[in-house]
């Protein structure tokens, strides 16, 4: 099971509190206005999905790592669990697994000069318009978390064959979550706070 979550309309930090850990929230305030936003966002974000859809569960049952140089882990009941988050503008979307290995891009769709990064990325390379452009784009960031292979590695190779991919299209937006078993049943979530 894989449960994502989207929110295409940011809350301030402020709204976000409640969601938060005391930790999380003191780290936040050392952040700037616009990553405060991001990381208020996808902290409430992990743990409203969590809370709603893996009852009877608690806030306080749910630990994320502050951010480092890696992707934060989370666990749930003191149980490992797959996470990842992607920011773009004005949007979040999370996605979380007990067992399926998962990468997520979210990537506000806006005019690019698709011809020539599909002609630098060999990840990108054939790209036939700014729709498939973003297909690519995203598979290669969430390809990359997934992988856990730096994203400039990734997009300097052609992607893998076999890359298990689901396509999002949002308003001004496009997602790709990548995600480990073929027979893995998603939930998906607009999160409308």
């Amino acid at each position: 099971m894989i449960w994502l979550s989207y929110r295409l309309q940011l809350l301030t930090p402020a709204e976000c509190k409640v969601w938060l850990s005391q930790v999380e929230w003191l780290y936040a305030k050392t952040l700037s206005t616009k990553r405060a936003r991001q990381f208020c966002n996808g902290r409430a974000l992990i743990r409203r999905l969590l809370v709603y859809q893996y009852q009877p569960l608690y806030n306080d049952a749910i630990t994320i790592e502050l951010p480092t140089d890696r992707a934060p882990a989370l666990t749930v009941k003191g149980q490992p669990w797959q996470l990842s988050v992607s920011h773009s503008a004005d949007a979040v979307a999370v996605a979380v697994s007990h067992s399926n290995k998962l990468g997520l891009d979210i990537e506000q769709l806006k005019p690019r000069n698709y011809l020539t990064l599909s002609q630098q990325y060999a990840a990108l390379a054939g790209a036939e318009d700014l729709t498939d452009f973003y297909h690519r784009w995203t598979t290669a960031e969430a390809y990359s978390k997934y992988s856990g292979k730096p994203l400039l590695q990734v997009l300097n190779k052609t992607l893998p064959d076999k890359i298990l991919c689901h396509y999002l299209p949002l308003k001004s937006y496009m997602l790709c979550l990548t995600h480990q078993h073929a027979d893995a049943e998603i939930t998906i979530n607009e999160d409308k706070l």
